[in-house]
C-alpha cells in the first residue's frame, strides 16, 4: 500500500476535521507560518517630511495609549488557497482597526488564531475553501500553547466578510471568557 502525501486526496476525501487536527498539531508543536502582515500607510506627498513624521508619531502614540489594555493577539495562516489568505488578512484588518486587540508577535503572553485552509475543489480554487480556525493561548514561544476552541467550515467569496466578522466576534467572546489568564 502506497502512503504518499497527495493534497487532493487529503482534503478532497477526508473530513474537515482533518484540517483541525493539522492546526492543533501546529499549536502543540509550536510551528506555524509567519503572521499575515497588513500594508503600512505612508505619508501623503502633500505633507512636509517633518510635519508628517510628527503627526504620524502623535497618531502612533495615541493608538498605543488606546491599545495599552488590549489583549495581544497573533494571526497565523497556513494554506496556499487565496480565500483562506483573504480570510486571515480580513481578520488581521478587523483586529488592527479595533481597540480590544493589539496585533503583535512579540515574546509575551498572547491569544493565537491559527487559520488552516485548503481549496474545497482543487480544480476550481475560487469557488470555496475549507477552513479550520483554532484559538490557543501562548504564554511564550518555548512553551506549549493551550487550546481554547476551534471552528471548521467552508468560506466562499460571498460569505468571506460575514465569516471574518463572526470569527472576530467569537474571538472577543473567547478573550473575555479567558481573560483571567492574562492577569498573571
Amino acid at each position: 500500500m502506497d502512503i504518499a502525501y497527495r493534497p487532493s486526496t487529503l482534503f478532497g476525501k477526508a473530513p474537515l476535521a482533518a484540517l483541525c487536527v493539522l492546526a492543533a498539531l501546529c499549536v502543540v508543536s509550536g510551528k506555524g507560518s509567519a503572521a499575515v502582515h497588513s500594508p503600512v500607510h505612508a505619508a501623503t506627498s502633500g505633507e512636509s517630511g517633518a510635519a508628517a513624521d510628527t503627526d504620524a508619531a502623535k497618531r502612533a502614540a495615541e493608538k498605543m495609549a488606546i491599545k495599552a489594555g488590549a489583549t495581544p493577539i497573533v494571526i497565523l495562516h497556513e494554506g496556499t488557497d487565496s480565500l483562506g489568505a483573504k480570510l486571515a488578512y480580513q481578520l488581521k484588518e478587523i483586529f488592527n482597526s479595533g481597540t480590544l486587540f493589539a496585533l503583535n508577535d512579540k515574546d509575551e503572553p498572547k491569544l493565537q488564531i491559527l487559520v488552516n485552509s485548503a481549496s474545497e475543489f482543487p480544480s476550481r480554487p475560487g469557488v470555496g475553501s475549507a477552513y479550520c480556525v483554532v484559538w490557543a493561548y501562548s504564554e511564550r514561544p518555548t512553551a506549549l500553547s493551550s487550546y481554547l476552541a476551534q471552528e471548521v467550515g467552508v468560506v466562499t467569496p460571498e460569505n468571506l466578510a460575514e465569516l471574518a466578522d463572526s470569527l472576530a466576534a467569537r474571538t472577543g467572546g473567547l478573550a473575555t471568557k479567558h481573560s483571567y489568564i492574562f492577569n498573571n
